[in-house]
């Protein structure tokens, strides 16, 4: 089988909102992708400014309006790592979700709030194999915008679910190369509600995480590694080495 290419790749600069296309992932090993995850809303304005889980955070999860939210920046609407969240934004961000009051988390680009306690465990690329998402919607009938995903890199194998093959433990011990960037696949990325949550409109529209169930025992898995989870779609990797991403690179397993 022909090695596949990177399709398109994403970032999220604000956890929970809806990302960017840029042209390249600038990917270090201490903070994975900068500038992704780099701003979160707190859900409580006395959140300390520390890695926390997602559930401290005004996320898909648990405010689906935030899928919807397209950040703007100072200066723009594109963020980079000089730029900070525009303040108007977020006094309509706190409009919207009825608070009077928002507060930011912004790691300055220390870390990134990704799901997986990057001190811990490391930072973390996540993959997705569209060949998942076409099944999926084979399965269900209905159009399934790879965004809801929230994913950083986007590939197609042409074989569904082929992915779990690669995220079979955790911490996983397999290693794959994306051009001239050497990762360690972590573990499959378990999924919650924010996939449920359209980035177009900020509602929940689709019970994605019963589907997905479905169509994974179908497939024969036998759960996640980490969690035994059967809401499981793509795959998250520790970056070994310092490179950019960009389209059309081909993934390879090592």
């Amino acid at each position: 089988m022909t090695d596949p290419q990177v399709q398109d790749i994403m970032t999220f600069p604000v956890k929970g909102a809806r990302g960017q296309h840029p042209d390249a992932l600038d990917i270090d090993p201490v903070v994975g992708i900068n500038g992704d995850r780099r701003f979160a809303i707190k859900r409580k304005i006395d959140q300390p400014d520390i890695w926390a889980t997602k559930v401290h955070f005004r996320v898909c999860m648990n405010t689906p309006q935030m899928a919807a939210e397209i950040p703007l920046f100072i200066g723009g609407s594109v963020g980079d790592a000089a730029r900070d969240l525009d303040r108007e934004w977020l006094r309509n961000v706190a409009t919207t979700l009825g608070e009077t009051e928002i507060a930011t988390l912004d790691t300055k680009g220390a870390f990134n709030l990704v799901d997986t306690d990057p001190h811990q465990y490391g930072p973390t690329v996540s993959f997705l194999n569209l060949a998942s998402v076409r099944a999926l919607e084979a399965e269900t009938g209905w159009t399934i915008d790879p965004e809801r995903f929230r994913m950083n890199v986007w590939y197609d194998d042409g074989q569904p679910f082929s992915e779990l093959v690669w995220a079979d433990r955790f911490p996983g011990t397999r290693e794959i190369q994306v051009g001239r960037l050497k990762l360690r696949v972590q573990d499959a990325c378990e999924r919650c509600l924010a996939i449920e949550a359209n980035p177009a409109s900020g509602l929940r529209d689709l019970p994605l995480l019963d589907a997905i169930e479905r169509r994974l025992r179908k497939h024969g898995y036998a759960g996640s590694p980490h969690r035994g989870s059967f809401h499981v779609m793509g795959f998250l990797a520790t970056p070994l080495s310092t490179a950019t991403v960009t389209r059309g690179q081909t993934i390879r397993a090592l």
